[in-house]
């Protein structure tokens, strides 16, 4: 269990950090340099996603595998399979100039969010719980702060930018239910 805390404090530590405070962070980037402090700041992020991989798996495997937090809704796979292929249309409408950016103006952490939710409806297991509420609380909180900020899209919005955003995402959603779940993971979503 260890490892899972270590990666969450690696990796939601420096995310939650750059949130909550910007201006010191943007102070160390000046001082260190930009490439610098970025490389840190992934390394740590890398390093946080490793410890929360080597934890979900150690929480598969053993004793462990036993630990529940609550009794997931299994009947409700079909809403998890809804909301994280929403999530992932809107991940991939972050960096473009559509109507989905303007519209939510945080559509990553708003995809981040309902992908969360759509695995913590259906897993109950206390790894999955840890890292899905994990990112759920990071991505509610870039949500609110960055509205509380006002930070706004001003690019005016082209259809195409969202239309590649729904190709992509929905290519990749079915990369990971139909490639990773099944085959990485052993956790088959489809069939």
């Amino acid at each position: 269990m260890w490892k899972l805390w270590l990666g969450v404090a690696l990796f939601g530590g420096p995310h939650l950090f750059s949130m909550i405070l910007p201006h010191l962070r943007d102070d160390i980037r000046v001082r260190m340099g930009r490439g610098k402090y970025m490389g840190i700041y992934s390394i740590a992020s890398l390093a946080g996603m490793v410890f929360l991989a080597m934890g979900y798996l150690a929480g598969r495997s053993g004793p462990a595998s036993l630990s529940m937090v609550y009794e997931p809704w299994f009947e409700g796979r079909h809403v998890m399979m809804l909301l994280v292929f929403v999530g992932f249309v809107l991940i991939f409408a972050n960096n473009s100039r559509g109507y989905i950016r303007k519209f939510l103006q945080h559509p990553f952490s708003i995809g981040v969010a309902l992908w969360s939710v759509g695995h913590l409806l259906v897993n109950g297991e206390t790894s999955v719980v840890v890292i899905f509420a994990m990112l759920l609380g990071l991505a509610l909180l870039n949500v609110v702060l960055g509205l509380a900020r006002g930070r706004v899209q001003v690019a005016t919005p082209n259809v195409l930018h969202d239309l590649r955003a729904v190709v992509v995402g929905t290519v990749l959603f079915f990369v990971f239910a139909l490639g990773f779940h099944p085959y990485i993971l052993n956790i088959p979503v489809l069939g």
